[in-house]
């Protein structure tokens, strides 16, 4: 019988291609950990461009894991799906914890990182949030920093009163904000109501659930205001007993066909959807900021709530030409330059 030997080199051999084998992987487990949570679905035209500022910054950082995850809360608004969808997110979360999460919109933090705030070891980041720190809890964590999503109000001003000033309209301009009940608007209203916007005056907001509400607002506008400003529009039921949420291209087209006064969004998808002008939230901004958060917290490995919170100042112009002209309205040539440089600008 052959006796088995002991070939000491062999084992050498063996033991060096199992640890050239595993140190990919022992390196990629021990690399930080960057999840990105979106409230909303990944094919929404402002997802995309927070993603893209996003990835702006972290492309080329193969030193960090980054995941994304969409709670698509927007397409399925109803409460059960919110409260599931955040339930199961969190655990994930705690059953593997990033070094940072990215949350992004409004849902993403009433359903997931309010409920991390304090967190012993994920820090957070938020962005595309409306409303006050205090309302999510923020204002009390020391995990917690991130970008505030405010309408350029400014920059809207100034553009109606350019607007006015071109086409020799009546003075003072008369406005009025219309929208959906959603928490996201609801921010963005009460933002709209406490800045000054003189000389430009301000009439009572229209807040609707359902399609007709939405039309009759629109018809009662006639006459009474120079401009109508939206928000977000995507959360309007079909009708009072059906959920069925109108989809947004057939509520602006209905819009800028039956309203005497023009609409005025101040999001660039708008524009995408059929409406005539947007002056609008940056969301590359917001990408971009959460993103250089993400990279100082990690680096710094600091406390995140002594990392000053951010407030949106970048805004993007989108515009449909055809209703421009319709309407006979002359804007500064700037403003065709600005959306042509984001493909915003449609014939």
């Amino acid at each position: 019988m052959r006796l088995l030997t002991f070939r000491p080199q062999k084992l050498l051999i063996w033991i060096f291609f199992l640890g050239s084998a595993m140190l990919p992987a022992w390196y990629h487990l021990n690399k930080p950990k960057i999840v990105i949570l979106h409230s909303y679905d990944k094919e929404y035209a402002w997802v995309k461009g927070v993603n893209a500022g996003i990835n702006r910054v972290l492309e080329g950082h193969r030193e960090y894991v980054v995941t994304w995850y969409y709670l698509d809360t927007k397409r399925h608004p109803l409460p059960e799906f919110k409260t599931n969808a955040g339930m199961a997110m969190r655990r994930m979360l705690e059953a593997a914890p990033p070094d940072v999460l990215i949350a992004i919109d409004d849902d993403a933090q009433a359903y997931v990182t309010r409920h991390l705030i304090n967190h012993p070891t994920i820090k957070i980041v938020f962005a595309g949030v409306n409303n006050a720190l205090s309302d999510y809890g923020f204002d009390q964590a020391h995990n917690v920093t991130g970008i505030l999503e405010r309408i350029p109000l400014a920059a809207l001003k100034e553009t109606l009163l350019l607007i006015a000033q071109d086409n020799q309209m009546r003075t003072p301009l008369t406005i009025k904000f219309i929208g959906d009940r959603s928490e996201t608007v609801m921010g963005d209203e009460r933002y709209f109501r406490s800045f000054d916007m003189l000389p430009v005056q301000v009439v009572e907001s229209s807040l609707v659930e359902t399609f007709d509400e939405w039309q009759q607002a629109v018809r009662d506008s006639a006459g009474k205001v120079d401009f109508l400003v939206c928000s977000n529009y995507r959360k309007i039921k079909r009708q009072t007993n059906n959920p069925e949420l109108v989809p947004p291209k057939e509520l602006i087209q209905w819009t800028e066909k039956h309203s005497q006064v023009p609409l005025i969004g101040t999001n660039g998808f708008f524009s995408q959807d059929g409406g005539m002008l947007a002056i609008g939230t940056s969301p590359f901004e917001q990408g971009e900021t959460a993103a250089k958060l993400a990279l100082e917290l990690l680096i710094s490995n600091g406390q995140a709530n002594l990392i000053p919170v951010r407030t949106s100042v970048q805004f993007v112009v989108a515009m449909r030409a055809p209703l421009i002209r319709a309407r006979q309205l002359k804007l500064p040539r700037v403003y065709e330059a600005a959306a042509r440089g984001i493909n915003e600008y449609h014939e």
